[in-house]
C-alpha cells in the first residue's frame, strides 16, 4: 500500500456476452423463437401485458439487430421482462423489411432476478436459410 492509500491494481468492469440460436420453418417463426430465447436469458415469465412493436431495416441482419434493440428498449422503458411474441409478421419493402409483432411481457417485481441486457451486437450475428429452415444467431452484450 502506498502512502496515499492507492493500491497497485484496480478492479474493472468487464462486459460479457451471451449468444443464442433460433430456427423455424419461416423467418417469422425463427424471429418469434428468438423472443423466447431472449426471455429465457433475461428471466421472463408468462406475459400479462402486450406491446405492439414495429421495426424497419434494410437487411435481414439489420432487422434482427434492430428487433433485439427494440426488445431491450421495451424492457427498459416499461420496466418489464419479455415473455414471447405473437402475430409476428415480416414484410418485404422496396428498400428492406418491416417487422410487426405483439410482444407479451410482465412487470418486473422486486422478487424477480432479471438479467440486464445492454444491447445486441453484429458480432457473429446471422439470418440465413439452410437445410430447409430459417436459422439465426444473436450475441447480446450483458
Amino acid at each position: 500500500r502506498s502512502e496515499a492509500g492507492i493500491m497497485g491494481y484496480e478492479i474493472l468492469e468487464h462486459t460479457a456476452d451471451v449468444k443464442f440460436k433460433a430456427s423455424g420453418d419461416s423467418m417469422e417463426e425463427s424471429f418469434s423463437e428468438s423472443v423466447k430465447a431472449f426471455s429465457e436469458i433475461v428471466g421472463g415469465m408468462n406475459g400479462q401485458t402486450t406491446y405492439s412493436i414495429e421495426v424497419e431495416s434494410e437487411s435481414h441482419e439489420a432487422l434482427l439487430f434492430d428487433f433485439m434493440d427494440k426488445l431491450i428498449f421495451l424492457q427498459d422503458v416499461n420496466d418489464v421482462v419479455l415473455s414471447h411474441a405473437e402475430g409476428l409478421e415480416i414484410e418485404e419493402l422496396e428498400d428492406g423489411y418491416r417487422l410487426r409483432a405483439d410482444i407479451w411481457a410482465d412487470n418486473i417485481e422486486d422478487s424477480m432476478s432479471v438479467l440486464d441486457v445492454k444491447g445486441p451486437t453484429y458480432s457473429e450475428m446471422y439470418v440465413r436459410f439452410e437445410d430447409g429452415k430459417w436459422r439465426l444467431q444473436v450475441v447480446l452484450d450483458i
